[in-house]
């Protein structure tokens, strides 16, 4: 996990330019405090000059040398495989070519091992290398034989052009910039500050889309018009010659797309192949040379994992204790999950740490936390995760496992079941509708009646956005309520919807800290599996995430049938209440520069006020 900056351009690259680019890298150290490096290429001849050093000695030369090359390949590592200088980057592969990589191959084992049976060499214990070596020998083709988080950019020497890919789901960052004949990539949109000419103006629809709906990575716009995220399943591979402007844009190749197939399988079937996937997806997930640690909540899916890896170190005959880290607002039940959380620490006897993000509140925090976001934010239950890494970064903890995609693959959000009754309700199964409600009334506490108008109220508006014969209506949340059917809501919520702006959030809260999270429910072959189960495995007699719960028969009863549902929560607004002079100075900017909107929810008014002050300088 780390953080990369490129820059190309068609003919050359202007002294004013590298000074440029070096601090853009340097706007990410938190990603990778511990070694950095930067080589200049020239993509006609293939020549190339490395400039490294450590942190704080790479030499700014300033002169017309630099405009021998037209592209700039730059790094920031934090270690966490091949702790030695072997696994430096950029890393140059046997055949001269280059990458910078951000990110992790989990199953790198077994695809280097299957390399070396074809001819493939190895110098290094790294991922990074088995990705140059992969790429060498299968070309894109690589890509479907990696397990995995991932962005990257090779040059590839031998045939004269840049390579560059994101992961299957988009876990890992990576933005870029068309202007004439430049491109920019980098791993955090802040990083284009420190080009100073480029006059970006604001995304006005993507900041009226935050204000009204809450949503924000949504699609691969960000905050500022013409700076893009790189599409999810994405790869693209030019010369010099082919570039132009808006090529990125026009040119990216999808090389993956879930296979959600529905399949037959029993019960029995579906717990014994979740839970040998799940198994060797948190295994290989706990390939590190650096200490790691698990988030725990009490909920269903950090306790699976925790689980999980108890067998797994037992099976390994590891002595030492599972290290946790949970957030509790103890006195807000609400919010707190403590009582939960007890129960398992108990049961595993984990070396736990537990974190308040009340007590730890400041609004220097705050305003750091929104900074490192990169886009404003909805809700107070990020800065509660915030919160918990910063508390981590305090141990020395390197990696964090948590739980992201079980909800979005495996029916955890309520809306779900309320979308899976519209759908029985549509298709003519009222019996089984009735049933489910039923069900579900006891499980959650809730009264039939209300259920029944929170279904009748989908129902009311699948029928509204159906009869629209006029202009159909493109807003997010209006396609949201024309989806008509389970699967398709777990779909959207997968890669649209929710778990996008999850790991976004995720991903600069951790790396704010230097620490890298991982997410053995985000196993592409899980969330295949995840997507082709029927219904009744997904949602039954009432219960969400049936399969879960099925499998995990090791869990305490209490925290697998556990009848309520919380995130990162916290007491949002005794939160608000007590900080609310504090962030007075956001409201007066987001006031100036928005205008006051009275309908907007406080806090994003507040989080974008607090955007705007520490992001947009241009």
């Amino acid at each position: 996990m780390c953080g990369i900056s490129v820059y190309f351009h068609k003919q050359k690259i202007k002294p004013l330019v590298y000074k440029e680019f070096f601090d853009s890298l340097q706007l990410i150290n938190h990603r990778g405090p511990d070694d950095e490096g930067i080589v200049l290429i020239n993509t006609l001849t293939g020549d190339y000059k490395v400039s490294r050093s450590y942190i704080g000695n790479i030499e700014l030369e300033n002169g017309s040398w630099v405009e021998d090359y037209n592209l700039i390949l730059g790094h920031k590592r934090l270690s966490i495989l091949e702790l030695s200088e072997k696994g430096h980057q950029p890393m140059m592969g046997n055949d001269g070519s280059w990458i910078v990589f951000n990110g992790e191959i989990y199953n790198y084992i077994e695809v280097r091992d299957e390399l070396k049976s074809i001819g493939g060499i190895f110098d290094t214990n790294s991922d990074t290398e088995v990705i140059l070596e992969a790429y060498r020998i299968w070309g894109e083709n690589c890509l479907n034989k990696f397990n995995g988080m991932w962005s990257f950019v090779i040059w590839d020497n031998s045939n004269k052009n840049i390579f560059i890919s994101n992961d299957r789901f988009g876990v890992k960052p990576l933005y870029y910039f068309e202007k004439e004949d430049n491109l920019i990539l980098i791993s955090e949109t802040k990083q284009i500050a420190a080009y100073k000419n480029l006059n970006l103006d604001l995304n006005q629809i993507h900041i009226s889309q935050f204000l009204k709906y809450g949503y924000t990575d949504t699609d691969e716009k960000t905050m500022y018009n013409g700076l893009y995220r790189f599409k999810k399943s994405n790869y693209i591979s030019f010369t010099s010659n082919e570039y132009q402007n808006g090529f990125l844009r026009e040119n990216q190749i999808n090389y993956y797309s879930i296979n959600s197939n529905r399949i037959q399988i029993s019960k029995e079937q579906a717990i014994e192949k979740f839970r040998f996937l799940f198994q060797d997806a948190v295994k290989i997930r706990m390939r590190a040379d650096v200490d790691f640690a698990f988030a725990i909540s009490g909920g269903l899916d950090s306790s699976a994992i925790l689980y999980t890896a108890r067998d797994i170190f037992q099976k390994e005959k590891k002595t030492n204790k599972i290290k946790a880290f949970a957030s509790v607002t103890p006195g807000y039940s609400n919010a707190d999950e403590s009582q939960f959380i007890d129960i398992v620490v108990k049961d595993l006897d984990c070396d736990t740490t537990y974190c308040n993000p009340l007590n730890d509140f400041t609004i220097e925090d705050f305003e750091k936390h929104v900074y490192h976001q990169d886009e404003p934010l909805k809700g107070t239950s990020f800065m509660a995760q915030w919160n918990l890494y910063k508390n981590i970064s305090k141990t020395g903890i390197k990696i964090l496992f948590n739980g992201q995609g079980a909800d979005e693959v495996f029916a955890g959000y309520h809306h779900h079941f309320y979308k899976y009754c519209r759908q029985l309700i549509a298709s003519g199964k009222l019996i089984s509708y009735l049933k489910a409600v039923r069900a579900y009334s006891e499980i959650k506490n809730i009264s039939s009646k209300k259920i029944h108008k929170l279904v009748l109220n989908e129902i009311r508006l699948k029928l509204k956005f159906k009869n629209i014969l006029s202009e159909t209506d493109s807003n997010l949340f209006d396609y949201w309520n024309r989806i008509d059917n389970l699967h398709e809501i777990l779909v959207r919520d997968f890669d649209t919807f929710q778990l996008p702006n999850y790991l976004r959030v995720d991903d600069r809260n951790s790396m704010a800290f230097s620490i890298e999270s991982r997410h053995p429910f985000m196993d592409f072959r899980l969330v295949e599996f995840g997507f082709s189960l029927p219904d009744s495995l997904l949602i039954h007699n009432g219960w969400q995430k049936s399969i879960i719960r099925e499998s995990m028969s090791e869990l305490p009863s209490t925290i697998r049938y556990r009848t309520d549902k919380k995130g990162f929560t916290t007491p949002h607004q005794e939160w608000m209440e007590k900080y609310k002079i504090d962030f007075s100075e956001y409201l007066s900017i987001f006031n100036e520069k928005i205008g006051n909107n009275k309908s907007v929810e406080i806090y994003r008014k507040y989080s974008l006020g607090a955007w705007l002050k520490s992001n947009y300088n241009f």
